[in-house]
């Protein structure tokens, strides 16, 4: 039986002593998706979706917040703010229909936030989802000047292979 499914938690520190908490995501997670979205640099929208975007569309919202956790898992990473906890960071993989092996991966974290371990704490608990799920291979495609995605996933210790094309870099984590 796999431990990712709807119900999923988890709780990690951060370096700064800081809980964050993380769960599955959730349908009812599409106006908080979307309020994260605007709290995006447009450096950050680049980096994640490859061009600038003013919004989400509804279609996306469903897609992104509405998973399976068999062939897509995502996962929200909370900070508590006194009595709620606000979302500061989403991670998921989807199964990739060409390498039923191997599944795309992405993180993104606000930008007030990054830098402080979350993106970290995140990778971790999708490479443990993966693992459980059989996927081998964690794919992360990026725009070469994101930097941080790629020193994010080599500091993972696990093998990584990267391939550049046309200014994308193609980061395959060997789980």
């Amino acid at each position: 039986m796999s431990m990712i499914n709807a119900a999923y938690q988890a709780t990690a520190a951060l370096p700064d002593g800081q809980l964050l908490h993380l769960r599955a995501i959730r349908p009812d997670d599409r106006e908080r998706l979307r309020e994260g979205f605007f709290k995006l640099s447009k450096t950050s929208v680049r980096d994640r979706f490859f061009s600038v975007k003013l919004d989400l569309t509804p279609e996306e919202l469903t897609y992104f917040t509405e998973v399976d956790f068999l062939r897509h898992v995502a996962l929200v990473a909370e900070l508590q703010d006194g009595l709620e906890r606000l979302p500061v960071a989403v991670g998921r993989f989807v199964a990739r229909q060409d390498q039923p092996d191997h599944s795309e991966m992405a993180i993104t974290v606000i930008d007030a936030m990054q830098g402080k371990g979350i993106g970290r704490v995140l990778i971790d608990h999708l490479i443990e989802c993966a693992r459980d799920l059989g996927v081998r291979h964690l794919d992360a495609t990026v725009l070469a000047q994101n930097t941080r995605m790629s020193r994010l996933l080599n500091r993972t210790g696990l093998p990584i292979e990267s391939k550049l094309e046309d200014g994308v870099r193609t980061l395959t984590l060997a789980l």
